[in-house]
């Protein structure tokens, strides 16, 4: 195994421990800054709002909003609910500002943000996961240097952002605001305990265990589905990854390679996917998995139905999307357990983990309102704001500890306040308490007193033997050019791969990672490959 696969396990288990002792407490190029149309406001206090009365030209700040088709029914618009009345009330209307925030489609977020940017319509505040996009928008000069605005008016961010704010900085200036990533597990594996305590199998602890398992649950169907099982179920790219990681052959794979070299052309990724292939072929994974759409509600309503038997979603996702709940209320004997099962020959369970950052935060350089942007995020990171965008309301959405951690109420009020907080705290990615202990916000993160243990699972299991991508910070023209191209072949690549008959899947595994090639995976190989050398170059 290569060596920046990060084993730690003392360091986890320390973690853990530190962790479980914290729980068992809680019972329960643009411009340089903003025009002359910035509003002038009072002195702030710890609970966000001014000391003083605004004065000045009232202004609208627009911040981008992702709208994730996944409000309950007789909620309220993500437009204007508890949160965005909290905001406007508690930042908006003591700086004389109007918050305004515009929608955007999650599933075609980079398409819409291109096509705002390219108009000069984007709104103030914008936001991506996608670093070639950024890498574009900074070449092209077209977001604001907020570095000056933050050593003004950003000490809260500087204070919460500290690891993440390096992560925004391109050709020298803080074009970025990027999120702080408070857990950087990526993904975690479930599976249906109680199903495999049905059939007397233990848990899953290697890639051949958890794929007998899986032929269990399609042969037996402990769920009593009628047939409609699921085995294993939420399958693309992205969550696919620790599966295929289990494949490769990382003695062969150096830093650089595991940098510029693409996931397909890896040694021993043929045969991660042969395997998805064979699954597919036996029954064993979402049929309709090619079809359906991104970030939709589907395989949330696989495993609250109980068709589901598996799966690798993101960390601690069935408990902050609540579709573990739903799934107790529908079942209450139903379990799903974390478990880390796909694992390579000597022993190890490598997967992607996370940098320290989440989205990128961005004031494209055509606003007139990048200081009150800054304020509005600085605003955000005040400790009090970050608790109400983060938990709700106090004693109907959550309520204190004797220990200070927010322990959420598991009712429908709560549930329907807090389904999609996590895009309006924007800054922060995870639950987030202090800034001095870390554990405090590994606790934090296991906020249903419900599912404490299977959240510290998830965190403890996404972690171990996980890996990052070398730190490269040399924009590759080809990457940018390409990136959004290739990334929608690939979904195309998986399914043609995945779903082909057995005896064709070299044919087509080969044909498709040719056209990947040709259409710009080449070139971008190419490009990084050279961006390594001059970043590394001694």
């Amino acid at each position: 195994m290569r060596q920046s696969i990060r084993t730690s396990m003392m360091a986890l288990l320390a973690l853990l421990m530190a962790t479980m002792m914290v729980l068992s407490a809680c019972s329960g190029g643009g411009s340089e800054g903003g025009s002359g149309n910035e509003p002038q406001t009072g002195t702030e206090k710890t609970d966000g709002k001014s000391a003083e009365q605004p004065s000045g030209e009232r202004i609208t700040l627009k911040v981008e909003l992702f709208d994730r088709n996944n409000t309950p029914a007789g909620e309220p618009p993500i437009t204007d609910n508890f949160m965005t009345k909290y905001i406007q009330e508690n930042f908006g209307d003591p700086n004389n500002i109007d918050v305004e925030f515009v929608t955007v489609p999650r599933a075609e977020e980079v398409d819409k943000l291109n096509v705002l940017m390219a108009s000069g319509s984007a709104p103030d505040i914008v936001f991506t996961y996608n670093k070639p996009t950024v890498q574009n928008y900074v070449k092209s000069g077209g977001l604001t240097d907020l570095g000056p605005i933050i050593e003004e008016h950003g000490p809260n961010l500087k204070k919460v952002l500290g690891p993440s704010l390096p992560y925004g900085v391109f050709e020298g200036k803080q074009y970025v605001i990027p999120a702080l990533r408070v857990i950087q597990s990526q993904t975690t594996t479930f599976i249906r305990k109680d199903w495999l305590d049905q059939l007397g199998l233990p848990l899953p602890e290697t890639t051949d265990q958890f794929v007998e398992a899986m032929r269990a649950f399609k042969e037996k169907d402990p769920g009593n589905t009628g047939g409609k099982v699921i085995p294993y179920g939420y399958i693309d790219v992205f969550h696919t990854m620790p599966l295929v990681n289990s494949f490769w052959k990382w003695d062969e794979i150096d830093d650089k390679e595991l940098y510029a070299v693409p996931r397909w052309l890896q040694p021993g990724s043929k045969e991660g996917y042969r395997l998805l292939n064979t699954m597919y072929n036996e029954g064993l994974l979402d049929p309709d998995f090619a079809i359906a759409d991104e970030f939709s509600q589907q395989f949330a309503q696989q495993v609250v139905t109980g068709i589901a038997g598996a799966a690798t979603p993101n960390t601690n996702e069935p408990v902050y999307n609540g579709y573990y709940t739903n799934l107790k209320a529908n079942n209450p004997d139903a379990v799903l357990e974390p478990i880390d099962p796909f694992s390579t020959p000597d022993g190890k369970h490598p997967k992607p983990i996370y940098e320290p950052i989440g989205a990128y935060l961005m004031v494209p350089a055509s606003s007139k309102n990048a200081v009150a942007a800054v304020k509005y995020l600085n605003w955000m990171a005040d400790p009090a704001n970050i608790l109400v965008l983060q938990n709700g309301q106090e004693g109907v959405s959550y309520e204190m500890s004797d220990d200070g951690l927010p322990v959420l109420l598991d009712t429908p009020e709560a549930q329907n306040l807090l389904y999609n907080y996590y895009d309006y705290c924007i800054i922060l990615n995870g639950k987030y308490i202090s800034t001095e202990d870390p554990n405090l916000n590994i606790a934090a993160n296991a906020f249903d007193p419900d599912f404490k243990d299977f959240t510290v699972g998830s965190i403890q299991a996404g972690t171990n033997d996980g890996y990052t991508l070398p730190r490269v910070d040399i924009p590759v023209e080809a990457e940018i050019k390409y990136a959004k191209i290739l990334e929608d072949f690939e979904k195309e690549m998986l399914a043609k791969i995945v779903t082909a008959k057995p005896d064709q899947f070299d044919k087509v595994y080969d044909e498709q990672v040719k056209e990947f090639l040709a259409m710009g995976g080449q070139a971008v190989m190419d490009g990084k490959m050279k961006a390594y050398d001059e970043f590394y170059k001694k």
